[in-house]
């Protein structure tokens, strides 16, 4: 960490005050190569300095899964099963439909207060291969739903119907109920232009719904450049509360709810790297340390749960709408 202040121009303000500085590492793959990112001093988003010239660098093959999806979870007995599961979240009994909310995975939860049917159109920024979001929606009997990733080596059309389009969201048109990013936001170097986008392409009672990592966190203050969620260089900019709010309201987007739904990652990923052992490095590890591990993992899990009540986990879904001023 840098004891350094120096002018920057913030992406989300406009600021240019002195920024405290941090040099930070690459610590996914153990390149540990470094880079100077700056916090601002008025909305507080954490940014890096330069994006480096070669990115694709630090986007390995197996970094992010952008093949289609064989769709496994959803074949046999067991396939069927998961795709009830996943029907009755919407269309079931409530208590059933509570229940099911409750074990639906990390990113459903995100529907827990909304007016949805299977008709209405979501589309998700960013999908990769849309294995843990859309092709769920896909197998419940969604029908207007889409994704866009401008990585794909080409446009996935799924057999369930789902279509996820090589492209980037400034090629889209249309209008759209939902529009989410499942942290794939603070990879994007241009977010102002990303939101007008959006807005451009939300109905007027439309929702945007972005899930990111967030400096406003116990992680960010406690772990500095160790917080494993920073990622550089592939994450541009980790938002502040009061950032990611102001950058909505450029956009015309008001900010109306924050989820935080961090969970134990931001521990034990945070405490690799102060010890200079990268994310993806495996290691065999005899029964005893296996289950060590795992003890402390659930009492992370807990710590996380407390810090999320509290509005201080490391990551949150922020939900938008459009300003009617």
């Amino acid at each position: 960490m840098y004891n350094v202040t120096k002018k920057h121009i913030c992406k989300v303000c406009t600021s240019t005050k002195k920024h405290k500085q941090f040099l930070v590492k690459e610590m996914m793959f153990g390149f540990r190569d470094e880079f100077t990112y700056f916090q601002c001093t008025d909305c507080g988003c954490l940014q890096i300095d330069e994006v480096p010239n070669k990115l694709n660098k630090y986007y390995p093959d197996n970094y992010y899964s952008f093949g289609k999806y064989n769709g496994k979870k959803f074949r046999g007995i067991v396939g069927r099963l998961n795709k009830l599961r996943y029907q009755h979240l919407w269309t079931g009994p409530k208590l059933i439909k509570a229940i099911l909310k409750l074990f639906s995975g990390n990113k459903f939860f995100i529907f827990n207060d909304l007016n949805i049917d299977k008709k209405t159109k979501i589309l998700d920024v960013g999908c990769g291969g849309g294995k843990k979001f859309l092709y769920p929606l896909a197998e419940a009997g969604f029908i207007n739903i889409k994704g866009c990733d401008p990585f794909l080596k080409n446009t996935i059309q799924y057999e369930n119907g789902l279509t996820i389009e090589k492209s980037s969201i400034f090629d889209l048109r249309g209008y759209w109920d939902i529009i989410t990013f499942h942290h794939s936001f603070e990879h994007v170097p241009n977010p102002l232009d990303f939101l007008n986008k959006v807005y451009e392409l939300l109905e007027p009672d439309g929702i945007c719904i972005i899930r990111i990592p967030t400096v406003s966190s116990y992680a960010w203050e406690h772990y500095g450049v160790n917080w494993v969620q920073l990622d550089a260089p592939r994450h541009l900019l980790l938002h502040s509360y009061k950032s990611i709010k102001l950058l909505g309201k450029k956009c015309k987007l008001k900010l109306f709810k924050c989820v935080y739904d961090s969970y134990h990652f931001q521990f034990t990923g945070s405490e690799k790297y102060i010890k200079n052992i990268p994310l993806r490095r495996s290691k065999n590890i005899g029964l005893v340390d296996f289950t060590k591990s795992k003890i402390q993992q659930k009492k992370y899990e807990r710590k996380a749960q407390n810090l999320n009540k509290e509005s201080r986990g490391d990551q949150a879904a922020f939900f938008f709408k459009k300003s009617l001023n």
